[in-house]
């Protein structure tokens, strides 16, 4: 070759580049939880050697918690999947070797598309598409999949049925969000019933740590309930530990002493915003208009019945008895407050433990401090204050009695106005004016014609309300049937296929596809579940490693990492991102730090090469216009191929104009503008209402039971009152002798479910806490069965469930009660790190009808047990 040629030239000067030291730092986001914390990853000389939180966006703010700054051992990991791999040994069980051999791209993806072609012809019902909060953490593409092939199949497992339930349920119904927050920057005393909000897990708990240490340090005070001094109790104002699964009593009796002896409530908010006014008639259910749904108010100063659109709320009557349509009835609220007389303290003591003293110092603080009345101005804008917040999340909802617990607790706050103002509990988002240039995305609670707020698909998951009417199952789930459940216990319950066969389920589950979820471990015992996936004719896992779950696929894919992989939507929902409260929006992306090593592929792509080999590519294109709410020019047109990087681009040209595509993302990372008062604070300025009285659980109610109990499945109706009760767990009905400890799991801020069990840095910090890696029992229960720290128990349910680990005695739980941290037990070989650290807690739990909650499917994650030495079980 002539030594002056083009081409000579040019290798040389590449030589010369490839010898240069890179050092770069590159702006993505994390996905080790579903914060999705903005990040900057060192990479230099192609390898990552830090990463760091982006000071440039408000999820985060330049700080990482120890998960994310973790996140490249899970990257860096031996074990990761490299190749495609295909099942040899038919036979399929915890116990069996799948015998797994390398196969090729090409013949994973044609065995793929055959089965999905005959499985879509036939039924696309027969498809399950199942993923977990993390490892594949964007949800658009494979919910856009699953609605172009035609299955309402599409389920999450991870955090799952362990979940939010109850939690979001109740949040989107009050609050128009996902979950609640204390609004940290000006709340001066927040409640937290079994909820980590700002110091554990979850729901922009990055950026919520920094804003609750500030609170603290400022003088706000927070009280913790919880049976177990973890995380957030250890860094409280004051910890009243409970009996497990008694949120709800606490919580009425506190409501019953705000309401009935000391009389506060904010009455002006009730009237305005909440359902209190409404009038009910003898049946439990709303007095209406004749002819339309508004309901009707009792007006005082006309002293008659009218519809509650017509009446100016200062002139609603709460209280009194009065004669509309020719029946009696009387304002939501009069019944709300007769209802609470018969939880006294003295009662809620004799259920939760926490003494009736406390219970009613604890109703007057919350009450006093609310300053019922007063305001404040933010930015120019003069907004009512309410400085307290009484918040929960998965502890307090992890129940049967799930919906009654959390809406116990948000019920403090409704009483005395504290919702989504100035210092009071907060939604995550729920209302957006969109970026200033776009006004994209824009999005705010509004009102259906009874005048309660009607909250959209923006949130991402499921219309809270109004909730669809029940009807005869399609779903594999029964959430049409059950239709203000969420996750379902009914896709791998002992029970499933009674339930089908009862309610004429006209398929049966075929095909499965895994997005990372392992379902052995993150939902309750692991023998219904093993049954379960034993019986699918063919199952497609994508995987980061091998799981215990995904040895039951007959082909694992193997998947990119977070460092390898793009995003245009990281963060989406809002929710599940963004701090409360003032601040900035930050709209970051996620781009490949890292090229894919071996034969990894990212999902989104393989999702699309799939599309296009079912024929289907046109299906997804109009899913995908829909699921991100893509308008003109930046519709996805016909059946025309895109690349996933492509469609990333165009949303956020959509979204943020043609100069902020992903070139301009790529290079900045986020896109970061100011909150506005009429954002965060956005109930003053919405003529929207929260019912405080559910009149619409009575009819969801009927309506299952007639079609549940002709079909031999008897409803029961306690579960769907309108006003909140408390309802025993069935641990709490435990009479067995010996079963003397009430035993539930908690989530361990230094693990997410059970994925970064590998990572070994994680591990290595887990190991030095006491508690990360065994059951925490109290120092006197565990002396009266002559334990002591480190001795190996056996844990045992009166179902004959058990699961082994070794005791750590502590004074920081209640007497009653047994904690287990994070979602642990792996037993395979494909996470080696993993295997054998921790006690698998989810293999005490039953999973069928029994052990739900008959209103929202929420599985019960309390189990009565008793606690033996390991050397005297035989």
């Amino acid at each position: 070759m002539n030594i002056a040629s083009p081409d000579f030239l040019a290798k040389v000067q590449d030589k010369r580049a490839d010898d240069r030291a890179e050092d770069a730092w590159i702006p993505s986001s994390c996905a080790l939880c579903y914060g999705s914390c903005s990040i900057l990853a060192h990479r230099v000389n192609g390898v990552v050697v830090k990463i760091e939180g982006n000071p440039d966006s408000s999820i985060g703010k330049g700080r990482l918690c120890g998960k994310g700054v973790s996140g490249l051992m899970c990257h860096y990991d031996p074990n990761r999947l490299r190749v495609p791999l295909r099942r040899t040994n038919p036979k399929k069980g915890i116990d069996e070797d799948p015998g797994w051999k390398e196969i090729t791209w090409e013949e994973a993806l044609e065995e793929i598309a055959t089965v999905l072609k005959r499985v879509r012809a036939e039924d696309p019902r027969k498809l399950l598409i199942q993923r977990t909060t993390t490892v594949t953490a964007s949800r658009i593409p494979f919910q856009t999949f699953g609605a172009a092939f035609g299955t309402p199949n599409i389920s999450t497992s991870g955090g799952g049925l362990h979940c939010g339930n109850g939690a979001h349920l109740i949040s989107g119904i009050m609050h128009a969000s996902w979950s609640i927050v204390p609004d940290f920057q000006y709340c001066n005393y927040a409640m937290y019933f079994g909820a980590s909000k700002g110091h554990g897990a979850g729901h922009a708990s990055n950026s919520n740590m920094a804003l609750a240490a500030d609170a603290r340090a400022r003088g706000m005070k927070v009280v913790v309930v919880d049976p177990f001094c973890n995380f957030a109790a250890a860094k409280a104002t004051e910890w009243v530990p409970l009996k497990v699964g008694t949120d709800a009593a606490l919580a009425l009796a506190m409501c019953q002493v705000m309401v009935n002896e000391l009389r506060i409530y904010d009455a002006p908010y009730l009237q305005a915003k909440t359902n209190a006014p409404y009038l009910i008639g003898p049946e439990g259910r709303y007095v209406l208009e004749p002819g339309s749904p508004r309901p009707l108010v009792w007006d005082g100063e006309k002293r008659e019945a009218r519809p509650f659109s017509d009446v100016p709320a200062a002139n609603m009557a709460l209280e009194g008895e009065f004669e509309a349509n020719g029946v009696k009835c009387r304002p939501a609220f009069a019944l709300l407050r007769e209802h609470l007389k018969k939880f006294t303290p003295e009662w809620a003591q004799s259920v939760c433990t926490v003494p009736a003293a406390n219970i009613r110092r604890l109703a007057k603080e919350f009450a006093t401090e609310a300053r019922i009345g007063s305001t404040i101005v933010v930015e120019g804008v003069t907004l009512p204050y309410r400085p307290v917040a009484a918040v929960a999340f998965r502890g307090n909802q992890g129940h049967i009695n799930s919906v009654y617990n959390f809406f116990a607790v948000d019920l403090l706050n409704q009483l005395v106005g504290a919702a989504d103002v100035v210092g009071a509990c907060l939604g995550f988002a729920p209302a957006s004016l969109g970026h200033p240039e776009t006004q994209r995305p824009r999005y705010f609670p509004k009102a259906g014609p009874d005048g309660l707020m009607t909250v959209g698909t923006w949130m991402g998951y499921h219309y809270p309300y109004p909730p669809e009417r029940p009807r005869m199952p399609q779903k594999m789930g029964l959430q049409d049937l059950f239709s203000i459940g969420m996750t379902s216990p009914f896709l791998d319950a002992t029970d499933r296929e009674a339930m089908w066969e009862k309610f004429d389920l006209p398929y049966r589950p075929e095909v499965l596809i895994n997005f990372g979820a392992n379902l052995l471990l993150s939902i309750a015992n692991r023998r219904p579940v093993e049954a379960s996936l034993a019986k699918y004719k063919f199952m497609v896992s994508f995987d980061l490693y091998l799981t215990e779950t995904s040895n039951f696929a007959d082909i694992v894919l193997p998947d990119c990492s977070y460092l390898q992989s793009w995003d245009s939507r990281s963060m989406m929902p809002f929710i599940l991102a963004h701090p409360a409260g003032m601040g900035d929006w930050s709209w970051p992306i996620r781009q490949p730090v890292l090229p894919p090593e071996g034969e990894q592929r990212r999902f989104n792509e393989v999702l699309l090469d799939l599309a296009d080999r079912i024929g289907m590519r046109a299906d997804v294109n109009a899913a995908m216009n829909a699921s991100l709410n893509l308008q003109a020019p930046y519709r996805l047109e016909g059946d025309r191929r895109y690349s996933y990087q492509e469609i990333c681009d165009i949303d956020l040209k959509c979204h943020f104009g043609e100069a902020h595509g992903l070139a301009w993302f790529k290079k900045h990372g986020v896109m970061t503008w100011k909150k506005k008062p009429e954002e965060v604070y956005w109930r003053p300025f919405l003529d929207v209402r929260v019912p405080i009285y559910w009149e619409f659980l009575l009819g969801i109610g009927e309506e299952v039971a007639a079609i549940a109990e002709p079909r031999g499945l008897p409803i029961r109706r306690e579960f769907y009152q309108p006003l909140p009760d408390f309802i025993p767990c069935r641990s709490h009905c435990c009479t067995a002798p010996g079963f003397d400890l009430y035993a539930f799991y908690y989530r361990d801020t230094v693990h997410t479910n059970s994925y970064t069990l590998e990572n070994p840095w994680l591990d290595e910090a887990a190991k030095l806490d006491p508690f990360s890696y065994t059951v925490a029992i109290h120092a006197q229960a565990g002396r009266k069965k002559d334990l002591a720290d480190g001795d190996l128990v056996w844990i045992e349910t009166e179902s004959g469930k058990k699961v082994k680990g070794r005791v750590r005695l502590t004074e920081a739980i209640h007497p009653e009660g047994l904690a287990i941290a994070a979602c642990a037990g792996h037993w395979g070989d494909g996470m080696p790190v993993a295997k054998g650290k921790g006690v698998g807690f989810n293999a005490l739990l039953d999973l069928d009808w029994e052990h739900v909650s008959p209103v929202n499917l929420n599985l019960d994650l309390c189990v009565r047990v008793k606690v033996t030495k390991a050397e005297a079980v035989s």
